[in-house]
């Protein structure tokens, strides 16, 4: 059974923008083409963006998932790799939160400046920010 576009795109929640995205960058293989040049998408290709979708949820980006998907696609190998990956991945996030923290702090630090009773042309917040 072979998709269009649009019904791949129904069934995975991926937008056909997307879809073509992944297409130009390799993560999904270009698909076969009807006479009328229509994309032909089999039932292979739900899993592997569901998959893609999966990974990007976690805030993966590109590079990382075209190497997820390269081990995905040669079942046999020792997944060794696969856990260093994701350990790099765990330490990237980890310094993403503490710089979040970090913004955090300095909003409030800016929003103490002002107590929201007095006039604009003498807002601490605006006065931090110039």
């Amino acid at each position: 059974m072979f998709l269009k576009i649009g019904e791949l795109s129904e069934r995975t929640s991926c937008s056909v923008l997307t879809i073509r995205f992944y297409e130009k960058e390799g993560l999904i293989p270009q698909p076969e083409r009807t006479e009328g040049n229509y994309r032909m998408y089999s039932e292979e290709y739900i899993d592997r963006l569901k998959f893609i979708v999966n990974c990007r949820s976690l805030n993966m980006n590109l590079n990382e998932i075209k190497k997820l998907l390269s081990y995905k696609d040669i079942p046999n190998q020792n997944c060794s790799e696969i856990n260093e990956l994701i350990d790099i991945h765990i330490k990237d996030v980890q310094e993403s939160i503490k710089n979040q923290q970090r913004l955090i702090e300095q909003l409030l630090d800016i929003r103490k400046t002002c107590d929201g009773l007095c006039t604009v042309d003498k807002c601490g917040v605006l006065k931090n920010l110039a």
